[in-house]
């Protein structure tokens, strides 16, 4: 017998012996006990990761306006002060109607902000891991092996990691809800289900689209009832949200109305601008930015939400929206837009995996092919790597140790009256947010200097913000501030503190 005969001969027992440890293994933990126990220790353990990289980018002043704005806010919430946010120029419920912000406003009066906010935000991305994992078992019936590859996906999906370190955000609040609705959903839970979307739509107001689909799926899937009270509510919020509460906090103003200038000023004006040009429309989503966006959202889970596209219904029409807001010279792709996606694709990939899997009858649930699995892990991997704000070649490990800049920025800092009216650098909001009057100071590729100086009495300038600038910029810069009246009292490793 040949060496390839042998080979040839060997391969399926070695294929059967595999598939026989395999199989035991599973059957030892799949049991109740395992599917109570195995979802809060991966939200635990990812709970863990994600609070220490939050906190340790935070120590390391790396943080932005974001970080600022909301624990300006938490800290006139405390006050009993209207939440206006001088970081934005804006009123905390103008934006997105973010209720949800008030409770976490009232626990951090009884404890350091910054920390607080960032560790739960983290908490609330990982609690994600539980509803997606009773998805997986309870919903899609999958065997516990293609569950915990699924968990490990959503544990290293690179949008889930840039919300955890895109500052703090309330939407953050909504992800776990979204997945919990999903699950609630298809299992007929519904008062649950409805507080999950009650949590949802407080934290920002705009996941009320995400509702009024979620509505139209359940329709879809047989749940007629619930399914068309879900869309109701979703539009009722919504209309309630954009005409009535944003505009009372933001002077009558339609406040997304830079987002979609293209079409119309008003939100009736810009939906009917978006309906009678298509074409537009068409071109706006399909720009470079948003492919490569829609790339990132899908690669990492081996595109399987398109095996299974009737569960991404309901955060298309959102996901269209930011696209094309995202198309607006003013604005940019920002990691809160991806909540929503994020919930639906994974709701998504669990059932592709259903689809994809075989009923066994000596388990009764459904096994997906180990080489499929293999390659969502590989895809996560690779596109952590790759991607992720906090991939090894972005060296987290460094991120908790200060450098002398750091070092400046706080001694500036201490040097600022806690009453003063302040604009500073985004990279110096965060340590002087808890004041009624705080700015952020947008240099731009050429100093702006009366602009700085308008209705404060201090400017904190961080020079890694304007790494553009050279030393004629710079000096000019100085200038035009002590022109102005200003004396700067502190500048050291890039820090400098003018005061008038």
């Amino acid at each position: 017998m040949t060496d390839t005969a042998v080979d040839s001969a060997r391969h399926p027992s070695l294929r059967r012996r595999l598939d026989a440890l395999s199989v035991r293994w599973q059957a030892r933990f799949d049991t109740a006990a395992a599917d109570r126990v195995f979802p809060w220790l991966a939200a635990g353990g990812l709970f863990l990761l994600l609070a220490g990289l939050s906190l340790s980018r935070a120590r390391t002043l790396d943080a932005g306006a974001d970080l600022g704005a909301f624990t300006q806010a938490a800290w006139l919430i405390g006050k009993g002060e209207p939440a206006y946010m001088t970081v934005r120029g804006a009123h905390l419920l103008s934006e997105q109607a973010s209720f949800a912000f008030y409770p976490l406003a009232e626990v951090i009066r009884l404890v350091p902000a910054i920390p607080t906010l960032l560790v739960l935000q983290s908490a609330m991305l990982a609690l994600g891991a539980v509803p997606l994992w009773r998805l997986a078992r309870r919903v899609c019936d999958l065997r516990q092996g293609a569950a915990a590859t699924l968990v490990a996906a959503y544990c290293l999906y690179p949008p889930l990691h840039g919300i955890n370190l895109d500052d703090f955000h309330p939407s953050s609040i909504a992800l776990p809800a979204l997945l919990g609705a999903a699950l609630f959903g298809f299992t007929d839970r519904w008062w649950p289900y409805a507080a999950c979307l009650v949590v949802a739509v407080q934290a920002r107001a705009d996941l009320a689209v995400v509702v009024l689909f979620l509505g139209l799926l359940l329709v879809l899937e047989g749940k007629r009832r619930p399914g068309y009270i879900t869309a109701g509510a979703g539009f009722a919020w919504l209309v309630l949200a954009l005409l009535v509460i944003q505009p009372i906090y933001a002077d009558g103003q339609f406040v997304h109305g830079d987002a979609f200038i293209h079409y119309g000023s008003s939100p009736a004006g810009a939906a009917w601008g978006m309906v009678t040009n298509p074409l537009r429309v068409l071109g706006d989503i399909t720009t470079q930015d948003n492919f490569d966006l829609l790339v990132m959202l899908l690669a990492p889970v081996f595109f399987l939400p398109l095996v299974a596209p009737r569960y991404l219904i309901p955060v298309v029409p959102l996901e269209i929206f930011f696209f094309v807001s995202n198309s607006s010279e003013l604005r940019i792709p920002e990691a809160e837009h991806e909540v929503a996606a994020t919930a639906f694709i994974f709701v998504a990939t669990t059932f592709a995996l259903a689809r994809i899997g075989e009923r066994r009858v000596e388990t009764g649930r459904l096994t997906v092919d180990r080489r499929l699995l293999s390659a969502l892990v590989l895809a996560s991997v690779v596109f952590f790597v790759r991607d992720s704000p906090a991939s090894p070649y972005e060296k987290p490990w460094d991120w908790a140790v200060r450098d002398s800049s750091d070092e400046a920025r706080l001694d500036a800092v201490d040097l600022i009256d806690d009453e003063a009216p302040v604009r500073a650098s985004p990279s110096l909001l965060p340590l002087l947010a808890e004041r009624e009057e705080l700015y952020e100071l947008e240099t731009g590729a050429n100093p702006h200097v009366r602009n700085a100086a308008e209705d404060v009495d201090i400017i904190a300038f961080d020079g890694d913000a304007v790494p553009e600038w050279d030393d004629e910029r710079r000096r000019l810069f100085q200038e035009g501030l002590e022109q102005l009246g200003f004396v700067r009292v502190f500048d050291r490793d890039g820090i400098s503190v003018y005061e008038r």
